[in-house]
């Protein structure tokens, strides 16, 4: 008896590079937002090795996650649509915290 062949569906969001991440962790302390990693993350039956949460200091409410795609980086705010970036450099570079 022939055994099926199981071809694992990849990802939606895919690791980052540890470049990546020591520019996310130093954006976040600079601008004084909490930065988690969140490994394994599943939402609406899409998964995702990795994703990254800013949180406002203080605060239980993301403001954005990113995550990282075969074609880019994308970044989904807390309220608005999400937007593809080619670079972490160039989603930071969109990304305004806000001021106390």
């Amino acid at each position: 008896m022939q055994t099926p062949k199981l071809i694992p569906n990849a990802p939606t969001g895919l690791a980052f590079e540890i470049a990546d991440l020591m520019m996310l962790q130093g954006w976040a302390e600079f601008h004084d937002v909490q930065m988690v990693v969140e490994l394994d993350h599943c939402v609406e039956g899409e998964e995702y090795e990795e994703v990254i949460a800013f949180y406002a200091q203080d605060s239980q409410l993301r403001r954005w996650i990113l995550w990282r795609a075969a074609d880019g980086v994308i970044v989904q705010p807390l309220i608005g649509r999400s937007c593809r970036f080619g670079t972490v450099a160039d989603a930071l570079e969109t990304l305004v915290p806000a001021r106390s």
